[in-house]
């Protein structure tokens, strides 16, 4: 099933006029979104979507354009079709986030040593080149669950304060569960990375073509190998508190052509996300 679905209810402003045969069509009209959202732009006979120096093929026959967590001010989008090209601008709007207050009791997790802090630029030097991926997508509109019961959960974008030290915002969903849980593939593709870090604690990362990653942290163990083909449902290990974690559960979280977006949009019915016309 292909559907693609996101809460509407940050959405503003539509009543944007599509001029297909325009060679450089623009309008001034902005729709307005919040940091981590995705939106999508319908229309007959796309050809490529484009945002910054990205390009991408159309799913569905529509343009999806992730905004980025840290997005801030006016993105410029723009579509080819027709022979023509469209531009439409988003402006991300400053969104209430939650503050979440955690506390690390082991303070070498909070306060790295160096040789710890350069354990941490190797491992990211290993993941950075997954947010450049691309290919044909290997993947369908709504993501299935990371678990079989997907409880409720998230706090995706909260502010965090640990230790009583604000910090960078929570790029994932948080999602507790018990220490054995199976943990499963949203969609299929290929494993990327399976490897214990620092922070994450043993972590898997699958490529869905596209420029999709999902990451699945904390793991107690895992039952993937890179390179490893899987399937939608799939098990690619158990639910743990291994890495930076206070207790048990599952941190799932979603790139999309290298931005950071609220996995739960992607989780529900496509018609949902906010739509240029």
């Amino acid at each position: 099933m292909k559907t693609t679905r996101i809460t509407p209810k940050f959405l503003l402003a539509l009543g944007l006029a599509v001029m297909p045969q325009a060679p450089a069509a623009s309008d001034t009209a902005t729709q307005t979104v919040r940091p981590g959202s995705v939106v999508r732009w319908p229309g007959e006979g796309i050809e490529s979507c484009h945002l910054d120096e990205r390009q991408w093929k159309p799913i569905d026959g529509a343009c999806w354009y992730p905004v980025d967590l840290l997005a801030n001010g006016s993105i410029q989008i723009e579509r080819r079709r027709m022979g023509g090209r469209e531009s439409r601008a988003l402006q991300v709007a400053d969104y209430p986030y939650d503050v979440q207050h955690l506390t690390i009791e082991d303070e070498s997790r909070v306060h790295l040593s160096a040789d710890d802090l350069a354990r941490v630029e190797r491992e990211s030097a290993r993941i950075r080149p997954l947010w450049s991926l691309g290919g044909a997508p290997d993947f369908a509109l709504p993501l299935g669950p990371p678990l079989a019961a997907l409880p409720e959960g998230g706090r995706f974008g909260a502010r965090r304060v640990i230790n009583g030290e604000p910090r960078s915002p929570h790029t994932g969903a948080d999602y507790a569960a018990a220490t054995g849980t199976p943990v499963l593939a949203v969609a299929a593709g290929r494993v990327a990375l399976a490897e214990e870090h620092f922070f994450a604690g043993n972590s898997v990362f699958l490529d869905h073509g596209d420029g999709l990653i999902s990451m699945y942290f904390h793991l107690s163990d895992i039952a993937v190998e890179p390179g490893q083909r899987v399937e939608r449902g799939d098990p690619l290990g158990r639910v743990g508190a291994t890495g930076r974690a206070t207790g048990p559960h599952l941190h799932f979280g979603l790139r999309w052509h290298g931005a950071r977006v609220d996995p739960a949009l992607l989780m529900q019915p496509p018609d949902a996300l906010p739509a240029i016309q």
